[in-house]
C-alpha cells in the first residue's frame, strides 16, 4: 500500500533529483517530517543545526531547505544568513511556532518561500511542501532550458569570432575579395553555362542572310531570358557588395512595429503560397522592447528568409514564424517543415557552410528565381553579414517537430538581434511608473 501511494503522488507531483535538507534539533519533529516526505517519496536527510547543515551542504547539493527558527548551536536566522551568501536563490520553508502577522512578515522578508505553522498539521505541510517542490522542479528546469539556449548562442559567438579571425586579412574580407573575383568572372562573360550552351548552339544553327543572320525564335528568347538571369546574378552581387560596405546608421525602432513588418511578409508570395498549399502563422509578441537596427536592410534579411521557407517547405504546410526574448536579444525564427527527399533541410555539417558564398545543397527553385535579390547562392551569406552588422547572431539548422502526430523534420532560421538597452531601461521605468 506505501508503495502504491509514493507512486500515485510522484505521477501527480514532480520530485527534484536532489534530496530535502530537515534542519530541527527536536527529534520527534525530525522523525514526522521525515515521514511526510516518505509519504510524498521525496530523498530527505536531517540536520540538529544550522551549524551541522553549512556542513553538509558544502558536500553535497540539496533541491530545498526545511528550517526551524529555533534552534541551539545555530538558529534559523543565522543559518539563513550563511546559506544565501552562497546559494541566493535557495529555496527554504521555515517552521515557527509564532502565528502573528508581525513576525509572519518578518519570516517572508528573510526571503523564504513559504513557512509552516507548528504545531505541524500534516495535511497542511503535505500541501505547502507540494507547492514547494513543484516550484523547485518547474525552477530547475527553466534552469536547464537557460543553459542550453546559452550553450547554443555562446557556441555561435565563439564561431563567429573564429569565423573572422580566419577571414580578417589586411583589412580585406574573405567574402569581399570572393564576390569581387566573381563579379569581374561574369562580368566578361566567363562561368555561365547556360549562356555558354546557347551561344554555341547559335553558332552552329545560324544562317547567314547578306549581311545579318537568322537565328531560330525560340533559340533566342532562352538567349534573352538566361541575359536577364545574368544581369539579375549580377545586380546581386553588386548589391551584396554595397550592403558589406555600407554603415548602417540604424535607428531605434519598436518590436511591435518590427512585428507589422514581418505580417506584410507573405504578401509578395500569396499566389506562390497558395499553388503550394503553404499556410503562414505569424507572430503574436504582446510585450514592446527598442531594437536599434537599419530596417531597410533587416527587411531584406526578412525577405530572403521567407522566400526560403517557402522554397524547400514541404507542399500543404505551414511556415511558422515565432518571436521571443532570450537574453537581451530579440529572437525572430522561421520554422517549414521539408521533405526527407530530396531536400532534407540543413543537416548539422552544412550549418556553418550554407552561409558561405556561392555554397549551395541544392539546385535553385526556378519558379521564384526572379524574386531573388541575391543570386548564386549569395542569400544567406546577406542575412549573414546583415546580422552582424547589427551586432547579432544568425543560424540555420535541422530540428524535429513534435508539435503534429508525426514527428517531422523542419529547418529553423533564427535571427538574434540585441535589445536597446536604454529602450529597455526606459520602458522598464515607465512600467514603474
Amino acid at each position: 500500500m506505501e508503495v502504491e501511494l509514493k507512486k500515485k503522488h510522484n505521477t501527480l507531483h514532480r520530485i527534484p533529483n536532489d534530496p530535502v535538507l530537515i534542519i530541527e534539533d527536536k527529534q520527534e519533529n525530525s522523525i514526522l517530517l521525515e515521514s511526510l516526505c516518505d509519504e510524498l517519496g521525496v530523498k530527505h536527510e536531517v540536520a540538529p543545526n544550522g551549524a551541522e547543515a553549512l556542513k553538509k551542504i558544502e558536500t553535497r547539493e540539496y533541491s530545498l531547505f526545511i528550517l526551524d527558527l529555533m534552534m541551539p548551536v545555530m538558529d534559523g536566522a543565522a543559518f539563513l544568513n550563511k546559506l544565501r551568501e552562497n546559494y541566493p536563490n535557495a529555496v527554504v520553508l521555515v517552521q515557527t511556532a509564532i502565528d502573528s502577522s508581525e513576525k509572519i512578515i518578518e519570516i517572508m522578508k528573510l526571503g523564504v518561500f513559504d513557512y509552516i505553522l507548528k504545531p505541524i498539521y500534516p495535511d497542511i505541510f503535505l500541501k505547502t511542501l507540494q507547492k514547494a517542490l513543484n516550484y523547485c522542479y518547474l525552477k530547475n528546469m527553466e534552469e536547464n532550458l537557460a543553459q542550453i539556449e546559452s550553450q547554443k548562442l555562446r557556441s555561435q559567438l565563439e564561431w563567429l569570432t573564429y569565423k573572422e579571425t580566419i577571414r580578417k586579412s589586411d583589412n580585406e574580407s574573405f567574402e569581399k575579395t570572393s564576390i569581387y573575383s566573381l563579379k569581374t568572372s561574369l562580368s566578361q562573360g566567363s562561368g555561365i553555362g547556360a549562356m555558354t550552351s546557347l551561344l554555341d548552339m547559335v553558332d552552329s544553327v545560324k544562317i547567314q542572310d547578306g549581311t545579318v543572320y537568322k537565328v531560330d525564335k525560340e533559340i533566342l528568347d532562352l538567349l534573352l531570358t538566361n541575359n536577364q538571369i545574368t544581369k539579375n546574378m549580377l545586380l546581386g552581387l553588386e548589391k551584396l557588395l554595397n550592403l558589406i560596405d555600407h554603415d548602417l546608421e540604424p535607428e531605434s525602432i519598436s518590436t511591435t512595429f518590427l512585428l507589422e513588418r514581418i505580417k506584410e511578409l507573405p504578401e509578395n508570395l500569396s499566389g506562390f503560397l497558395t499553388s503550394k498549399g503553404i499556410s503562414v502563422n505569424l507572430p503574436i509578441f504582446k510585450r514592446e522592447y527598442k531594437i536599434k537596427v537599419n530596417l531597410t536592410f533587416l527587411s531584406l534579411a526578412l525577405e530572403e528568409l521567407f522566400l526560403n521557407a517557402y522554397k524547400y517547405s514541404s507542399r500543404n504546410s505551414p511556415i511558422d514564424i515565432f518571436t521571443n526574448i532570450n537574453q537581451g536579444y530579440f529572437c525572430i525564427t522561421f520554422k517549414n517543415r521539408v521533405d526527407k527527399k530530396p531536400y532534407g533541410g540543413v543537416p548539422e555539417k552544412s550549418e556553418q557552410l550554407v552561409i558561405q558564398p556561392f555554397f549551395r545543397i541544392y539546385p535553385p527553385v526556378e519558379a521564384v528565381s526572379h524574386l531573388e535579390k541575391f543570386g548564386l547562392g549569395l542569400g544567406l551569406t546577406a542575412v549573414d553579414h546583415i546580422v552582424r552588422k547589427h551586432s547579432g547572431l544568425f543560424f540555420i539548422h535541422n530540428a524535429n517537430d513534435h508539435t503534429s502526430e508525426d514527428i517531422s523534420l523542419c529547418v529553423l532560421a533564427e535571427i538574434f538581434l540585441p535589445l536597446d538597452q536604454l529602450g529597455v531601461k526606459n520602458e522598464t521605468n515607465s512600467h514603474r511608473g
